[in-house]
Order: structure tokens, then sequence, then C-alpha cells
């Protein structure tokens, strides 16, 4: 039997983390009311509390305690019930470590951090318990079994599968010196094999955690399916979730309030981690976030969320907060199924293989920043030069129109089927994964490496040698003269400033180096002197590369001192796309002549003798400007295009052919068009 979530793509969340202290709450809730407007919003699938954070139980249950609201009455069973009768189908929904009723009622299941402070202690709403701590994990289990007896669903969502902190609790010591014999470190040092060890028994005891959770659920349901939440694979280290937290949901999917151009980095990351497709992108009706309650986003901002998702042959979760007493906004409904009703017309041309040429390297190991070393675990930044580079590079990729996915450590055994791997300021590489990128680059690859990227990995492909990195923090480019078609704009005298330190390379061959490091006059922030008082000017030019292209077997190798990337300027974005010319060995997927808000996916059904072509115009601000005269060319090579149409009603599209090419014409794109280029 074919599961559930292979032909939805329109899916739906009602928030309903509400307290009980005030008898008004909840009192309104109406399940037929609930389920109507389900219906009007043209929702497929709908993700139902059973639970929340605040960690009443929705269904009448003898392991916890349900919301007062709902005593004597199982109006989530009656939502149920109605949502099968009108053939969509449910995900329940349980929230794991957050859990306020549970916090507040074994005090000995809480987290703790390593100041021996609890998650409420200063004033934070919500309670947070340890996986670690059994008492805690068999009264999850002891949940789940109650609500698999009460009811029948296509699937769970687990929300909040991760560390909100580092905990110290009791069970954390103990574990860890059962597992280790060593104490647990208490101060970040990523330069202490002691601390990474650490992190690394943090993520796996989350991954277990998931793992006997999805076990339990199996268990009872068969036939369910389960996601875990997984937003916090772009959140930093404290989470401790890796790809083994993904490993174990049937697809997946998490909520992201980061905009458009985060969420078209997030579903080509769940694209390639989820076992089964779609993979499901969640984001709020409220704008920006649910934060704000009341707060509707425009239709077109929800049809970019939608369009975009579908673009990248996703499902799209829309998310709504019910109101403290129980109602629900109607008027948000009415927009969700204007634009559920136009998007439902693409479905049925879902499907295929994406088509990229390039390839950026996520990290799950690197998400932390170095300059925390020496820092208790609750004084992190939480900042993550790694992922901030990433996502950098994909911006610069999809502004220019070359094809790219993400992929991360699940890939290495395909790396082969990637045209230019990208590997932007990561900050932890295994022995494997760089024997694996050497492996790539040898028999044909080309490799693009920034930043702190693995120096042994440089050292390797470039022979070169490395000592340390500038102490300052704003840099600049200066091209050679073998280098100067790659940096447009950019001379000896006026360099590219590049706002981060630069590594320090020796040993590379003088016609390999395409850009050497300068520095400014003085360390900026730095108290003395300085040069010019508002900004940090050029004005010590080194010997050092800053940007080397050599080969290394039959491949090819760019390196960069800092990451460019980073910057959101318009020049950097033109270098780092010359840079990925100067990598390709052939031509692209495709290429646009469209403006940067443009982003353009391809996907190849090879069973419909066809391409799929979906543009999007993205932009972050609404009303979306319409975009004119749009060329779209696309590489058949040998597959020789019969017709291209436009879809949903397939219409002859305006497009020309060359010899292994076709062009596609857009004369106006306001948000989404989708094409089918058709071949013999």
């Amino acid at each position: 039997m074919a599961k559930w979530y292979k032909n939805s793509y329109r899916r739906n969340l009602i928030d309903m983390h509400i307290e009980d202290w005030n008898e008004e709450f909840l009192s309104q809730f109406n399940s037929v009311k609930y389920v109507e407007l389900l219906k009007k919003a043209k929702v497929q699938s709908a993700m139902i509390y059973i639970n929340s954070h605040v960690g009443y139980c929705y269904w009448p249950t003898k392991t916890g305690e349900m919301h007062s609201a709902f005593k004597g009455e199982d109006k989530i069973g009656e939502v149920i019930d109605l949502c099968h009768k009108e053939g969509m189908d449910v995900i329940v929904y349980y929230s794991l470590i957050y859990n306020n009723w549970a916090y507040e009622n074994h005090p000995e299941w809480r987290m703790k951090d390593v100041n021996g402070a609890y998650s409420c202690d200063n004033g934070s709403r919500y309670g947070l318990c340890c996986p670690n701590n059994m008492e805690y994990r068999d009264f999850v289990f002891a949940q789940i079994e109650e609500f698999c007896s009460i009811y029948e669903f296509e699937g769970v969502f687990f929300d909040m599968t991760f560390y909100p902190l580092v905990c110290y609790c009791d069970s954390c010591r103990e574990r860890y010196l059962k597992e280790t014999g060593s104490e647990m470190p208490a101060v970040i040092d990523w330069d202490n094999p002691e601390w990474v060890a650490f992190q690394e028994r943090r993520e796996a005891w989350l991954a277990e955690f998931a793992e006997i959770t999805t076990a339990k659920l199996k268990e009872l349901k068969p036939e369910a399916t389960v996601e875990h939440q997984f937003s916090s694979a772009c959140h930093p280290w404290i989470r401790a979730v890796t790809d083994n937290v993904s490993s174990v949901s049937d697809y997946v999917g998490g909520d992201l309030y980061g905009g458009f151009l985060q969420q078209s980095f997030i579903c080509k990351l769940y694209r390639g981690l989820s076992k089964n497709q779609p993979f499901e992108y969640m984001t709020s009706r409220c704008n920006p976030d649910l934060t704000d309650h009341t707060t509707l986003k425009t239709k077109e901002m929800i049809q970019l969320h939608d369009y975009i998702a579908l673009a990248h042959q996703g499902a799209f979760l829309i998310i709504d907060a019910i109101d403290p007493r129980g109602t629900i906004n109607e008027k948000v409904y009415e927009l969700i199924g204007e634009v559920f009703e136009e998007s439902s017309r693409y479905e049925p041309f879902m499907g295929g293989d994406l088509c990229y040429d390039a390839a950026v390297y996520f990290s799950l190991k690197s998400k932390f920043d170095p300059a925390d070393n020496g820092k208790l675990p609750t004084e992190t930044s939480m900042r993550m030069p790694h992922v901030e580079a990433a996502f950098g590079a994909s911006r610069f990729l999809k502004e220019n129109h070359i094809p790219y996915t993400v992929i991360t450590r699940k890939d290495l055994a395909q790396l082969p089927r990637n045209k230019i791997l990208i590997l932007s300021d990561v900050l932890n590489m295994s022995a494997e994964e760089e024997e694996a990128v050497v492996n790539f680059v040898r028999e044909g690859g080309s490799l693009y490496m920034s930043g702190r990227t693995s120096p042994r990995l440089a050292s390797e492909l470039l022979g070169v040698s490395f000592e340390g990195e500038t102490i300052e923090n704003i840099t600049y480019l200066a091209p050679t003269d073998r280098g100067a078609f790659l940096l447009p704009d950019v001379s000896y005298d006026y360099p590219l400033t590049v706002f981060s330190p630069q590594q320090k390379m020796n040993g590379a061959d003088e016609k390999t180096v395409m850009a050497t490091t300068v520095l400014p006059y003085t360390v900026p922030g730095a108290p003395g002197k300085f040069a010019s008082i508002h900004s940090n000017p050029p004005g010590i030019h080194t010997e050092y590369p800053a940007i080397v292209y050599d080969t290394f077997g039959k491949g090819r190798v760019v390196w960069v001192a800092a990451p460019i990337e980073l910057a959101k300027h318009d020049i950097h974005s033109r270098i780092f796309a010359n840079l990925m010319n100067l990598l390709k060995t052939d031509d692209f997927h495709f290429t646009a002549n469209a403006p940067k808000e443009v982003e353009v996916t391809l996907f190849h059904q090879p069973e419909n003798n066809c391409y799929i072509v979906n543009v999007v115009n993205v932009q972050e601000n609404t009303p979306v400007i319409p975009i004119l005269n749009i060329e779209i060319k696309i590489l058949t090579g040998d597959k020789m295009p019969v017709e291209v149409v436009s879809l949903p009603d397939k219409r002859k599209a305006e497009y020309s052919i060359g010899e292994n090419h076709v062009v596609i014409k857009i004369d106006m794109l306001h948000i989404f068009q989708m094409f089918s280029l058709i071949y013999k």
C-alpha cells in the first residue's frame, strides 16, 4: 500500500501550546469548525496536536494530565475522525523534551545547565526534560503506548528532538562517566579532543533517543510514518543534531522562519537527506514567525513558500496558531485555500531527478565557532561560520543561475555524481571525508574550498603548508596578473574587501596564484593608531596567496583564503561565479539571463521522456514585482526536443531549439511558472 505522504503536498498544523489556568482557555474549541476550516483551505494532510510544550494531554490520559478544557470529552478524537471522513491524512503531534507539566511534576527529570540552573530559573516559558533520564523515557513510552491504543492515524511528528542546552544533570553526568570513565568537560574547546569527544557523545545520545522513540512507535503502529523535527539541522552545535536524527524519520521536515533564500537552501538539504519524497517544508502563516500571533502574511508570501517547496518537489506545511480561547481565524483558511487551490494544479507533474552541476557540502559537524573556545556552554555566541558560508555559497549559485544542490556526509559515496564540490569554511572534516574529496578530485572532479576548510586536505591537494591566520578580521584580495580576469573591478590598489581573517599559506606555485592577501595598515579594532577613522583601508601587501587555482590528478582545485561567499555584495557574487566557471569542465545543465531574484530548478523524468522546468520569482518583499523577458537555456545534449509546454494547461510555450539545447522564453514572470520539455 502506497504511503500517504507520496501524493500529499498541501499540509497544515494548528499550534495548540495553550495553558489551562484560565477557564476561558480552549473553552470555545469546536471540532466540527476545525475540520470545516481545513476543508476550506484545501488541506490534504492535517497535523493534529495531542499534547504541546505546555505538557497537558489532549487525549483521555492515565499517564499524564488532560487539559482541563477537554476533560470528559475527547475533542481531538472527534477531529481525527472528522478528518478521516473528509479523506484527510492525520499526523499526530507529540512534543518531546519540551514538557512543562513533566518539568513541574518531576523535578528530577529536568535538564540542568553547566551552572546548575534549570531552564525556567531565569524566566523562560519552556520546561525541559532530559532524554537521558530513564524515568522520563519510560514516561514518553507510556504516553506513546496510550495514544496509540486510542487513535488511528497515518503518522506521528515528534517535535523538539534536540538538546536546547548542554545538559549537566545527574543522569547525563552518570552516563558520561560510565561510558568514558571521565567527568563531563565544562569549558568549550574545539581544539581539545576531550571536548570534541564529549560533543560526539551528546550527538550519539540524541540519535539513540530518536531511534528508540521511532522504534517504539513502529512497534505499536507498523504502518504509521515517523517524522522527527529537523529544523535544528541548521541550528548550532548545542542541539547535537546530525543526520542520525533524519535517518530514523520516514521523510525529513521541520519548520524554519529565515525567509525565502533560507528556504531554497533548506529544501535542497531536506530533499537530499530524506529517505522518501516528498520532504516537508514548514513555516508559519504569521509574519515573520509564530511570535506574532495576529499578523498574517500576504497571499504572495504564502504563494512563494508554497511554490519554492513545489519547485524542489517538496510538500508545504503551513502553521497557524489557535487563539487561547480555542477559536481559529477563518480568513486565514480562506487565504490558504486560494493558494492551495492554485498550486494543486501542478501536483500531477511532480517527480523526477534534480539536475545540478554544483554541490554545496553541508557539515552537520561544523556548526560551531572556534571563537567560543574558553567559554562556558551558557556563554556561546551561537554563531555558525560554516552555516553562514554555506548559505552564502547557495545564494551566489542561485543568483548566477548555476544549477546546484546541497549534500552531506551521507552522500560521500556518491561524490562522483557531482561536477563541482563546494567546501565553504568547513571547520571539522573527518579522515573519511578528506579521503573521499581527494579521490573525487583525483578522478576528475572540481573542488572549491574556502577559509578554514581542512588545511590537511589543502596541503595534500596543493602541496602547500599553513602558518595560521591573520589577526586582522578585515582583509583584502588583490588580483595577480594571472587572476585579473577573475576579479572584475578589483585591482592591486583597490582590492576586494573580505570581512574575515585569511589563512596564511606557503609553498604555492607562483603560476597558480590568482590573488594575494592584503592587510589594512593597522589591526581593526585595536587601540592606538589608525589610518582612516571610519574604515580600515588596505595598506600592507603580502606574498600570501589568497586565491590559488591548480590541478590534482584529473581534477581542478580553487582554494580561497577566506570565504568570500559570506559577503552579500554583487561584486563578490560575480567573482564567485567566475570561479565556478573556471572549475567547470562542460556546460551547465541550464543558464538564464534573469535577474538574481529568479530561481530555476530542473528535474528529469526519464519515464515520461521529459524535463520539468520550475521558475520562481523569489522576492523577499511584497508586492512581488513581475520580471520581463526571461530566457532560460536548457542543455539537452542528444535528447532531441519535441515540444515545450507550459503547465498545468499544457499550452505550447515560446521556445527555440539549438544544436544541443532549448531556449525557453518567458515574457512575464509573476511568481511561478512550470514547463515540460518533451523529447524523443
